[in-house]
């Protein structure tokens, strides 16, 4: 329990800004960097993740780091296009 606490507490340390933007835009850095050390999040996987395994209370970081990677993409899409309305092509 320490160590998960710990490794979330680093990672949010990481990722402190102002806006929502910024902040999403250093998770990705961040994560671009644990791949970097740690090796592709498909390598980094358990085998095994069946249906029918017992229940638990895990987040698997492949589905964080997606999730994290498809929030800032969608930020950057609305920041794009709200730029276009506002200014024309």
């Amino acid at each position: 329990m320490l160590q998960d606490c710990l490794q979330s507490g680093v990672l949010a340390m990481m990722t402190i800004a102002e806006d929502r933007k910024e902040t999403l835009s250093q998770m990705v850095d961040a994560f671009k960097f644990i791949e970097q050390q740690a090796g592709l999040v498909n390598a980094l996987s358990e085998p095994g993740n069946m249906i029918d395994e017992a229940r638990s209370d895990e987040v698997k970081i492949a589905d964080v780091m997606s999730s994290i990677r498809l929030l800032h993409k969608s930020i950057l899409k609305k920041e794009q296009k709200e730029k276009l309305m506002k200014y024309g092509n």
